[in-house]
């Protein structure tokens, strides 16, 4: 019975295959058993294994594929792999958690794009199982994600007001969401509160004002898409393969502007490239792993990643 998990920052998802091709899943916080980071204490693993076991009960879980969040490096999936392995009694596959997007979505090759609290691309090549582009945090880019789209608005609608550009509708909504006077008040206001929590807040209004036609919105929202494409680009430049490239995240799922943006951008630099809004939940891209784990796809043979 292949085993597939979903670490994420705060939820951890588990999901079973059996025989009969029926699939029982459970998610529950991740701090149910996970102290600290991945790594922060030595039973995170003997937890996780306690609690795929108590899904799976009287069944015998099989091979077991995860993707974790805080899996940044091949190094850092080994390691996890070694703690998983010696939980668990069995070989375990471990990749990063946006690498589940890509087979979740029923594709045995591709980019994964995820755009939401944060923004990173991922890919992989025969010789690297881990390319990825971007997610250097909100502070340094993370284009399109929340507090991203944020930054990028109060830093155009400074640049208007040191041009004398007059106020553009963008400059109305964000002074009136954070309740200050000006825009020298916005910068005190998120000044002193650098919290990712008080940037992103106010992402949505920045896609209804460029719905209700500020400029300075679609240009904040077009140069997003343009850096994600970046992005894309440097990792099909690094050797990624696979045409798929698929996208998941709060925010390029919900605010069609952006997707649409970075999916005509990319028809037009990588027309052989497909790009689609993943629709299944990643944990089956894990369970898609571990079934390929237990068996391996020949060169001939349909793509049976998702049954």
């Amino acid at each position: 019975m292949p085993v597939g998990i979903d670490i994420g920052g705060t939820k951890t998802h588990i999901a079973f295959r059996d025989s009969n091709g029926s699939v029982r899943d459970d998610v529950f916080p991740s701090a149910h058993w996970r102290r600290g980071g991945l790594f922060g204490d030595s039973e995170n693993a003997n937890r996780l294994v306690g609690a795929l076991r108590a899904l799976s009960g009287d069944a015998d879980p099989g091979a077991l594929a995860i993707g974790a969040h805080g899996c940044d490096t091949p190094a850092d999936c080994a390691r996890f792999e070694r703690l998983m392995e010696a939980a668990y009694g069995r070989d375990v596959t471990v990749v990063n958690d946006a690498q589940l997007l890509v087979p979740a979505a029923g594709h045995d090759a591709g980019l994964a794009v995820i755009v939401g609290t944060g923004s990173i691309v991922v890919g992989s090549s025969p010789a690297e199982p881990m390319l990825v582009s971007g997610g250097h945090g909100w502070l340094f880019g993370d284009p399109g994600s929340a507090p991203g789209i944020v930054r990028e608005s109060v830093k155009h609608v400074l640049q208007g007001r040191d041009q004398n550009a007059g106020s553009d509708l963008l400059t109305r909504r964000l002074t009136d969401f954070y309740d200050v006077n000006d825009v020298t008040g916005l910068i005190y206001t998120l000044s002193v509160t650098p919290e990712i929590e008080v940037w992103g807040a106010a992402a949505p209004l920045v896609f209804e004002a460029a719905d209700d036609g500020s400029e300075v919105a679609a240009l904040v929202i077009s140069q997003a898409a343009e850096s994600l494409v970046g992005d894309v680009l440097n990792v099909y430049q690094r050797g990624a393969v696979g045409s798929a490239i698929v996208c998941a995240g709060g925010v390029v799922t919900n605010q069609p502007r952006l997707f649409d943006a970075f999916r005509d951008r990319i028809a037009e630099v990588r027309p052989e490239a497909s790009v689609e809004l993943l629709k299944t939940p990643p944990v089956l891209g894990a369970l898609a792993l571990a079934d390929s784990t237990t068996h391996p796809l020949r060169d001939d043979e349909p793509n049976r990643l998702l049954t």
